[in-house]
């Protein structure tokens, strides 16, 4: 059982233990503080950080700082009774002594132990822990350590409350620190954010976001592109923020400003899109035109399609060719699939068509294609080859082939089909906007144009005037066109089914005329009548058709027979070629480049200058990879004379040159040749000969 003065001494050295923990973990925690601020003031200041992340980097070092002043504390109690004899002498080591015999009382008497116990209490009780370990001077160093670091975290709140006038005398030429660009691909895309910090060029998929973050010392930063000029929105002291899309190859010119107009060297960030590629899709199976003797029959079809975003559907149609002539009939339907999907970018499609379900006779057709989307939004469908299954009629000679322009229907381009696409586009006209139906309106009106060609030339063409004219269809000359034709016994028939060809030729004008305008409806019913006229001529014996006029011959007795003295050279002035506008733009931007190499020193402005050359070059051709190159040099040239580095920067200018050398050698034509007389040419023939004469 301890006695009193033994709980007096233990509890004593427990008090100074902690006390001195305490004390040594402020001194730690305040050195914290202190590097904490001098990375306010220093680091901190040229980078963009979120306060939070700054709070948090400070509670770290403060907790490094305090583990680290605790590795070096006193933790025994032997420790710290040496410790309080050495700050107090008057103890005379019995503290020590004390403390030695607090565990091991029985290697001395008892008395002896109790009288060095009893000595230690005495003192101890004596002692003040606030004269022995004062903590005064570390409760100041920890709390000047806080408010130091406080005022270095709030100093650029306080600093950007100054009068413009501090600022600018502080900050006397703009510039942009860092910039951090974050490309976010369009949303159906499905690719993740892209973040980088000052690149010289990014790539990014067309459609892309691109936000800017810059880290700049001014008051204003704009940003031009080649869709024109953005004013970045400020959120802090040196911390502006913006953000565009991007759908072409171009640039990021970030240029830095004071309040007084004073400009900085540009930041030129090259930007190289990639366009969002339409799927691809073929018909596998059977892939080419057939023939059969009757309908009787099922075909298996098979279709690929792959996109290299991702596909949104693959489909297969079809179009049944009936009638012939003008009487042609189209109707479209849809073939179940079997859709097997490897990937989102990969399909394959399978499905049957019947053709005894679609009702064929002999001589009809049927049209197929397969038909994908991606997921791009108002993305076009794209349509595979198309291939044809043909009934053929007895005694008919099938066709060799089937083939349109990709911008057209697939078949015989004829009045019928003039008719169902403008019956299509009235269809939708509810689901289309007002500028689609009249681009639409203008493409069928193209076609109009051309069947009304092909019967004009049917006619001779020698239509125009006559359809021009403003009298009666009934008022042809039939005896004229008979004679011409020389068939007097079938002359009024024909001309009876002319008239109706002009009448239809008419029609088809007018028609034409108003799908130009977007009045689809009245040119329905013009192609209508249209067709109407062409079914009754063709329902006539046959068609006359105009007969050339004869060829007029040179009368070859008056072949130099004028007057020969007023007979001059017609001299006309020679006009200069224009330059073209690309190769001047390129020679003033080898001309800039030359200018800044040439000087003497390279001067702070020749920065500027090197990047205003960057941007030119780009926008002269931004999608030119040799001029892409050429711009990244420049910018890298104006980094280089920004931070003195004068041998550096003069080799990126030279091969900055020597690569706009390289584009212009391929723009600029050679000159030609001066052609050589005759007399040179019959003295490389002597020469050839006597060489012959020559023995060997």
């Amino acid at each position: 059982m301890s006695s009193p003065d033994t709980t007096t001494l233990r509890v004593f050295l427990a008090r100074v233990q902690t006390r001195v923990v305490v004390r040594c973990a402020m001194q730690g925690a305040a050195a914290g503080f202190a590097c904490v601020g001098v990375l306010e003031l220093t680091v901190f200041r040229s980078h963009v950080i979120n306060i939070a992340l700054r709070v948090g980097i400070a509670l770290v070092c403060v907790v490094i700082g305090a583990l680290a002043r605790l590795a070096f504390v006193v933790r025994t109690r032997q420790e710290i009774a040496r410790m309080i004899e050495r700050a107090v002498p008057h103890c005379r080591n019995v503290l020590v002594t004390a403390e030695e015999l607090l565990d091991s009382s029985d290697r001395v008497k008892p008395n002896v132990s109790a009288l060095v116990q009893q000595h230690a209490a005495r003192i101890v009780n004596l002692l003040t822990l606030s004269e022995l370990l004062p903590m005064r001077p570390s409760l100041i160093a920890f709390g000047t350590a806080i408010v130091l670091w406080l005022t270095a975290l709030l100093l650029p709140s306080s600093v950007q409350e100054f009068p413009a006038a501090v600022r600018r005398n502080a900050v006397v030429t703009p510039s942009v620190r860092t910039v951090r660009v974050v490309i976010t691909p369009p949303a159906y895309s499905a690719l993740p954010p892209v973040s980088t910090r000052d690149p010289m060029r990014i790539g990014a998929l067309a459609g892309s976001t691109i936000a800017l973050t810059v880290s700049a010392d001014a008051d204003r930063v704009t940003v031009e592109t080649v869709r024109g000029m953005q004013t970045l929105v400020r959120g802090g002291l040196r911390e502006f923020t913006g953000n565009f899309v991007v759908d072409v190859d171009g640039f990021i010119a970030i240029e830095p400003t004071l309040a007084g107009d004073a400009r900085g060297v540009k930041r030129l960030i090259g930007v190289s899109v990639a366009p969002d590629r339409a799927p691809h899709v073929r018909v596998s199976a059977p892939g080419h035109d057939m023939r059969f003797p009757d309908a009787n029959r099922t075909l298996a079809l098979s279709a690929n399609a792959d996109d290299d975003l991702g596909l949104a559907s693959l489909r297969m149609r079809y179009t049944k060719v009936s009638g012939s002539g003008e009487r042609f009939t189209f109707t479209d339907g849809e073939i179940p699939l079997d859709v097997a999907r490897r990937d989102n970018r990969t399909w394959t499609a399978r499905g049957t068509l019947a053709l005894d379900a679609l009702g064929l006779s002999p001589g009809d057709m049927v049209v197929y294609r397969a038909i994908a989307a991606d997921r791009r939004p108002g993305a076009t469908p794209i349509e595979s080859d198309s291939y044809i299954a043909e009934i053929t009629a007895s005694g008919a000679v099938a066709a060799s082939g089937f083939a349109i322009d990709n911008d057209q229907d697939r078949y015989a381009l004829s009045e019928q089909m003039v008719i169902l696409k403008t019956q299509r586009l009235l269809a939708r006209r509810t689901t289309i906007s007002a500028e689609a139906f009249a681009a639409d309106a203008a493409d069928i009106a193209t076609e109009q144009r051309r069947v009304r060609a092909e019967f004009v030339f049917m006619m001779g063409g020698e239509m125009a005037e006559e359809i021009a004219s403003d009298a009666s269809m009934a008022e042809l000359d039939e005896t004229q066109e008979a004679e011409s034709e020389g068939d007097l016994a079938a002359g009024r028939m024909a001309n009876q089914g002319r008239i109706a060809l002009l009448r239809a030729i008419r029609s088809m004008s007018r028609a034409s005329t108003a799908l130009t305008t977007a009045d689809a409806a009245n040119a329905l019913g013009y192609e209508k009548d249209a067709l109407m006229q062409i079914e009754r001529a063709f329902s006539r014996t046959r068609i006359i058709l105009r007969a050339l006029t004869e060829r007029e011959r040179l009368d070859m007795t008056r072949r130099l027979t004028g007057v020969l003295t007023t007979v001059t050279r017609d001299v006309r002035q020679q006009r200069a070629p224009e330059p073209s506008a690309r190769v001047v733009a390129l020679r003033s931007a080898l001309a800039g480049i030359a200018g800044i190499a040439n000087a003497a020193t390279l001067a702070f402005d020749a920065a500027a200058r090197a990047s205003a050359l960057a941007q030119r070059v780009l926008q002269i051709d931004a999608s030119s990879k040799p001029l892409q190159e050429v711009a990244t040099r420049l910018t890298e040239a104006s980094n280089e004379i920004s931070r003195g580095r004068a041998t550096s920067a003069n080799a990126l200018l030279d091969s900055a040159a020597l690569g706009l050398g390289v584009v212009l050698r391929r723009d600029i034509f050679s000159a030609p040749s001066a052609p050589r007389s005759l007399q040179l040419h019959a003295l490389d023939g002597q020469l050839v000969e006597a060489r012959k004469r020559v023995p060997q």
